[in-house]
Order: structure tokens, then C-alpha cells, then sequence
């Protein structure tokens, strides 16, 4: 039911899922982000433009590094740090975008789903010194649906916007929830992040990922 807290974007999630279902709707990788304060308010958000030609002033379209993270980071001051602050994205971010939290002094990245293609990430630090130093705190991926909703994601937008691409890499279970998801009514063209997770709950559920 639309507002049953069961079944609706949790809180702190919904800017971050409603801007990547914005990307997905506008032909971009389905990726949202927001950075928040030590008091819990928005301080910039973004999302991926990577395939679009238009940007918000001071964010990037129409190219391979106009990620939802950069476009986050690009808005803000050089003369600040950000070591309190928490960036939350939908999906891990690549190396590209952890070397840009390590030079925006971002405290921490909170992501909602695992990205396969960068595993092993993590080990990065382990160069030790300025690398280790400022590498900005990892806390993910979620537990529960939203998890699987954020990396559902990926492959909605290959299935939906490059087909030619072949396969996301990672889970064929997932590519398959994918799959079944734009079979559901209203699924592929719902205005919201948080109409089209309500709609794949269901297959989420069934799919006991």
C-alpha cells in the first residue's frame, strides 16, 4: 500500500532513489546521490547525466565521468571539508568517485547496493599514506529489498537503454528480476522511484535475494 512504511522508500533513501529512477527515466545510468550534514540536511545531491546533454550549473552531461557522486561533489567548496558529512548513493561507487570523495575530504559514503564490477575496492587504502589517510569511510550495502532494488537498477538500464551491451556484470538472478520487473503494468513507466519499487516488491520477494 502507497505509505505503509513496510512497503515505502525508507526516509533517508528516497532523494538518492528518486533522483536515479530521474536517471533511468532520462536514458542515464540509474545512479542518485545526496550528501547530508552532521544534522541530517541535504547539502547537494546529483545523479548520473552521463547520457543526457543538459546539467544542472557546475554538474556534467554527456560524458563517461558525469556520475551521480561527481556531479554531488562538484557543487561544492574547495574551501571546505566535509570529514562530518555522510554522501549516500544508490550504488558503490567506482574508483573514479572515491578518489574524488578522498579530494572533497567526504567523511563517509553510505551505498544502498553492491557494485560487482568494483570489488576488491576496498583494499585500496592499504597503499598506505595520504590514500589511507583520507579514504573516505565505506558503510554498505543495506540488508533487505532496497539492496536488491539498488542493483536491479543497473540492469533495468541495460535491458531498457543498451541491450546491445550484453549483460550486467554480476548476478543472472538479478538480471532476471530485472526482466520480470518491466513485465509488471506500469513498472517501465512509473513517474517515481518510489510507485516502481512498490510494484517490484512483489518480485523482489518471490526472487529471495
Amino acid at each position: 500500500m502507497p505509505g505503509d512504511e513496510t512497503t515505502a522508500l525508507p526516509e533517508i533513501w528516497r532523494l538518492p532513489f528518486e533522483l536515479a529512477w530521474e536517471a533511468f527515466r532520462a536514458g542515464s545510468r540509474p545512479i542518485g546521490a545526496a550528501l547530508m550534514n552532521a544534522d541530517g540536511e541535504v547539502v547537494a545531491s546529483g545523479r548520473n547525466r552521463s547520457q543526457e546533454t543538459v546539467a544542472p550549473p557546475g554538474q556534467l552531461a554527456g560524458a563517461a565521468i558525469a556520475h551521480a557522486e561527481i556531479n554531488v561533489l562538484a557543487q561544492l567548496s574547495s574551501r571546505r571539508r566535509y570529514e562530518d558529512h555522510l554522501l549516500f548513493t544508490t550504488l558503490e561507487p567506482c574508483l573514479l568517485c572515491s578518489g574524488a570523495l578522498l579530494h572533497a575530504h567526504v567523511g563517509t559514503v553510505v551505498y544502498a547496493a553492491s557494485d560487482p564490477l568494483w570489488h576488491g575496492i576496498e583494499q585500496v587504502p592499504s597503499v598506505g599514506g595520504a590514500i589511507a589517510a583520507r579514504w573516505a569511510h565505506r558503510e554498505g550495502p543495506v540488508q533487505g529489498p532496497l539492496a536488491v532494488f539498488g542493483a536491479m537498477l543497473m540492469h533495468l538500464w541495460t535491458l531498457r537503454h543498451a541491450p546491445e551491451t550484453g549483460e550486467q556484470a554480476g548476478s543472472g538472478a538479478l538480471l532476471a528480476l530485472a526482466r520480470q520487473s518491466l513485465d509488471i503494468p506500469g513498472f517501465a513507466e512509473a513517474e517515481t522511484a518510489e510507485t516502481a519499487y512498490q510494484l517490484a516488491l512483489p518480485r523482489i520477494a518471490d526472487a529471495g535475494l
